[in-house]
């Protein structure tokens, strides 16, 4: 299994994917880049949702590899730009986004160009959002977007990392317990020390 495969939708939240962009699955590891360059980027945007397979072919033709490269460097700048104020954001003590980071965000925001259109879906219509791609900065748009969201109406008391590896995710679940970014992955690997531990 790829790592895209693995880590992106652990977050939970489309901006969390951002961060989780390069994660360490478990302490001592090396670390995982998804978006080492612009066609990863292109295809992790593509995974999180962010963009679609229309957006995909749109950008491929449209911008070239080193532009897209250099997109992804600056994907690579914004995640750890607001990695660690995410982290302090949603600490004990939260400290509340910095006002010039707040800027950079909104100037991506308004870089953003999109229209609506109707498309047909068997016997109906379906509304349709499209952006217009001019210059791939505006790739950063979307991951934008979805930082806006998180900023503006999330809960950062949900926002969590896993004790057992650096993804960081929304907690989700009703009674918000959730602590490991998968049980299938870190959960497991607790239970199994826990074993040892006990039988050793």
């Amino acid at each position: 299994m790829e790592p895209l495969d693995v880590i992106v939708g652990l977050a939970g939240d489309p901006a969390l994917e951002l961060l989780n962009s390069r994660a360490t699955p478990y302490p001592g590891a090396e670390p995982i880049e998804l978006i080492a360059d612009g066609a990863s980027y292109l295809l992790w945007l593509l995974r999180t949702g962010l963009i679609d397979q229309e957006d995909l072919a749109v950008l491929q033709d449209l911008f070239s590899a080193d532009q897209l490269d250099a997109a992804a460097a600056d994907a690579r700048t914004l995640r750890e730009t607001l990695r660690p104020l995410l982290l302090a954001w949603t600490g004990e003590k939260p400290v509340p986004f910095p006002v010039d980071v707040i800027d950079e965000l909104n100037a991506l925001l308004a870089q953003d160009r999109r229209y609506t259109q109707l498309n047909p879906d068997n016997d109906t219509l379906a509304l349709h959002e499209r952006r217009y791609w001019e210059r791939p900065t505006q790739l950063l748009t979307v991951s934008a977007q979805a930082w806006a969201h998180l900023l503006a109406e999330g809960d950062p008391t949900l926002i969590r990392q896993c004790p057992g590896c650096t993804v960081i995710f929304y907690d989700r679940t009703k009674a918000h317990r959730r602590r490991w970014c998968s049980m299938a992955l870190c959960g497991n690997r607790a239970k199994v020390r826990r074993h040892r531990t006990s039988a050793g």
